[in-house]
């Protein structure tokens, strides 16, 4: 087994052991987008845009008009999925459990930027998971959605020629 994913089971079998311990609460994070609001608020509307920000965390498909389901890797063969509605409130999102449980909920949150530099964006979660992999997720998810918005591409290593090979890893 390489160790990468002796580690990542390990972290899933941690994470899963917190949820049955872990009480939820809400995290936030905050990133400036040198973008207009208005793109901002569009760019998370899309499940296509949410899957590559969320990706290695979350799958994310369209199952209706404002209707999303979340495909999270969990530590069995299936993932675990979360059916969500989006609300609009004043501009800001809030992705909310479908079946109207507070367990889970997502909230983003956008403000004109001091000094006309773009769009403050903040993302804030509700979940069953302790706060440093939460607040870690999210921080994630941020600069990943601000790289797209900006530059359209996710930053990755994968075709860094320094960058660990997987062949590598496994014969480590």
């Amino acid at each position: 087994m390489r160790y990468l994913d002796k580690a990542k089971h390990e972290l899933l079998t941690l994470a899963g052991k917190a949820v049955t311990s872990v009480t939820p609460g809400s995290r936030s994070q905050t990133l400036t987008f040198r973008c207009p609001r208005a793109a901002a608020v569009q760019f998370w509307r899309d499940p296509e845009n949410l899957s590559r920000v969320f990706s290695g965390i979350a799958e994310v498909h369209s199952t209706g008009e404002d209707r999303y389901e979340w495909a999270v890797a969990g530590t069995g063969d299936e993932p675990v999925t979360w059916a969500s509605v989006l609300l609009a409130e004043d501009d800001d999102l809030r992705f909310v459990d479908a079946s109207d449980s507070d367990l889970v909920q997502m909230d983003i949150g956008f403000a004109d930027a001091p000094h006309e530099l773009g769009t403050e964006v903040r993302i804030s979660a509700q979940a069953p998971l302790p706060e440093p992999l939460t607040n870690a997720a999210l921080f994630t998810v941020l600069y990943r959605a601000r790289a797209l918005l900006q530059t359209g591409e996710v930053p990755t290593l994968e075709q860094n020629s320094s960058a660990r090979s997987r062949s590598t890893d496994q014969e480590a």
